[in-house]
């Protein structure tokens, strides 16, 4: 959303409304446009650096001038601070490659060059790094020291040749489950990144009217819709951990923690927030709070079962929107699936082939995907191609020190990012909310009564 928007220009000169409008134009011609330009190698560091100078002079021209009470003064620090930190979040994560495109710097690379200096070895060779001269040196001491840049492709696991030996342990770089950089339904949806914190979307409503087949001559059918505009904030969600500098000496036991202990939990948060958010205290407005439940009617299934009630989810999608939309995944809970895996026929044979679901389809072009986000007993359904998620800041890793951490001997991590979602709601259809037992006995072969 631009700043001009947030204003009553009726209370506004001419002039100011043009310096606005100059500011804005500053500011997206930097992180929205300028970025995407950058990465997508049409433009070089050198360019987009000069479009961060002028936006920056910029912000600096608006905190020498007097709005009076038409603008709060202290978003001018966070519009500084969110220019400074997009640029250097890209100097830092990014190089050409050898076509000259833009190219994500794997985490391991980030983390050592922005360490450059700090890192060694011990007197059994394995590499160890000093955290607390390294945040010394930094910034004066402040806390926000190295950022580091994730995108999907820089957050794969960790992989060593080997554990290190310390003092007779063995220390295993990786030191808990594989990381979820991102959720997952993100290989479903439509996915896109904004140069701004809000979107606003036009959608229809209250739509009438189909195509038909017209003699000639005949009157041609009408459709009728309103039009409205919706517009969407981005959340952030994030991660604050404190660890002692002993025990992320060692480097790639480092690069372990950032991965596992705060990627992974800001994963597992940023679905949560996409599916169920409740759009207070920060938090983004979940998409699934308002998807429709199973209601088709004239099903008949003899003793029906969990995988019945998705395929009859799976027909009201398709048959409510006259085939337009068709569901490409389903999320269940990890128990419910591991209970379908397990579900045998009278002859005690699998239905699917041993543990086949995980990663498998149900029906042509339907995924079945566990997530814990998804409570035992539920799933949800639907044409994930219509959930539109977009990232306005990417995940940034700071380390560094916070308030006494120095003297403590301990090191902070932050971990954040900002997104929003939506799904326009003329599409809210291609989705269902399924509750397994309520759909069995809705579409259950009624007993025949005899006499």
């Amino acid at each position: 959303m631009k700043i001009i928007d947030s204003l009553d220009k009726s209370k506004l000169t001419e002039d100011q409304v043009k310096f606005f409008e100059g500011l804005d134009a500053s500011i997206e011609s930097a992180i929205g446009s300028g970025v995407k330009e950058y990465l997508g190698g049409e433009i070089d560091l050198k360019g987009l650096e000069a479009r961060f100078d002028a936006a920056e002079k910029k912000i600096e021209e608006f905190g020498k001038k007097d709005f009076g009470d038409k603008f709060d003064k202290k978003e001018l620090d966070e519009l500084k601070e969110e220019v400074n930190k997009t640029l250097l979040r890209l100097k830092a994560a990014t190089e050409a490659g050898k076509d000259g495109s833009v190219k994500i710097k794997s985490i391991d690379t980030q983390i050592r060059e922005q360490l450059e200096g700090f890192i060694g070895k011990d007197s059994q060779g394995r590499e160890v790094v000093n955290l607390k001269g390294a945040c010394k040196a930094s910034d004066n001491g402040k806390r926000k020291q190295f950022r580091i840049f994730f995108d999907r492709k820089a957050a794969a696991p960790v992989t060593t040749s080997g554990g290190n030996i310390i003092s007779g342990v063995v220390v295993d770089p990786s030191i808990s489950a594989p990381v979820r950089a991102e959720s997952d339904i993100r290989d479903y949806a439509s996915v896109a990144t904004i140069g701004a914190r809000s979107v606003t979307y036009g959608e229809l409503y209250d739509i009438t009217g189909d195509a038909a087949w017209v003699p000639e001559g005949g009157l041609k059918p009408s459709m009728t819709a309103k039009v409205r505009e919706i517009t969407v904030t981005a959340g952030k969600v994030a991660l604050t951990v404190k660890l002692t500098e002993e025990t992320i000496t060692d480097l790639p036991q480092l690069v372990a923690e950032i991965r596992t202990e705060i990627i992974n939990r800001i994963g597992l948060a940023e679905e949560e927030g996409i599916l169920f958010g409740t759009g207070a205290d920060g938090e983004i407005l979940g998409v699934f709070t308002t998807i429709p439940e199973f209601t088709l009617t004239g099903l008949s299934v003899d003793k029906p079962n969990y995988f019945d009630a998705i395929v009859a989810a799976y027909t009201q999608v398709v048959s409510v929107s006259k085939m337009n939309f068709r569901p490409n995944l389903v999320r269940v809970n990890p128990i419910d699936l591991a209970n379908m895996n397990l579900t045998k026929d009278v002859n005690g044979q699998y239905l699917f082939p041993p543990f086949s679901l995980g990663n498998g389809e149900i029906i042509s072009g339907l995924r079945i995907v566990p997530s814990p986000s998804v409570d035992q007993g539920f799933f949800f359904l639907g044409d994930f191609s219509y959930l539109n998620i977009r990232d306005y800041i990417s995940l940034t890793i700071e380390i560094g020190w916070e308030n006494d951490d120095f003297t403590k001997n301990m090191v902070t991590m932050i971990g954040e990012k900002r997104l929003l979602a939506y799904i326009k709601s003329n599409y809210l259809i291609a989705f269902v909310k399924g509750e397994y037992t309520s759909i069995m006995e809705a579409i259950e072969t009624p007993e025949t009564v005899t006499t």
